[in-house]
């Protein structure tokens, strides 16, 4: 009896997928469509003429700094929340933690990795 509210949210759950689901195949069209099955990239269309285009380096790039400093946020949240319990030994991991990617930040953008966007604009 412990559980007689998990089982009628469950059911209550099941009848109102059944009922998406119902809806969608009575009130949905019915003519399929020749390019439904067709795959395709990014909202892009493969039929499409331009579906052959190249894009920069620099997006790539770009979205990967965008993610090792997205992951440096990520531990940076917790290790403020337990800073106080860490003392100067963490203090001086998160210290090396963040050094060792600003040096990897300037690295980057001494080889000339943040300037994509100035070749784009010359092209």
């Amino acid at each position: 009896m412990e559980y007689i509210g998990f089982l009628i949210f469950f059911g209550i759950m099941v009848v109102i997928a059944l009922v998406m689901v119902s809806l969608n195949y009575l009130l949905g069209p019915k003519s399929p469509d020749e390019w439904e099955d067709y795959p395709y990239e990014c909202g892009v269309p493969l039929y499409d003429e331009n579906a052959q285009t190249t894009f920069h380096q620099g997006y790539y790039l770009l979205g990967l700094l965008l993610l090792l400093f997205d992951i440096e946020a990520a531990f940076l949240f917790p290790w403020t929340v337990v800073y106080r319990y860490l003392g100067v030994f963490g203090f001086i991991e998160m210290f090396l933690f963040v050094l060792i990617l600003t040096y990897g930040l300037l690295y980057a953008w001494r080889k000339g990795a943040l300037n994509w966007q100035f070749e784009m604009e010359e092209e």
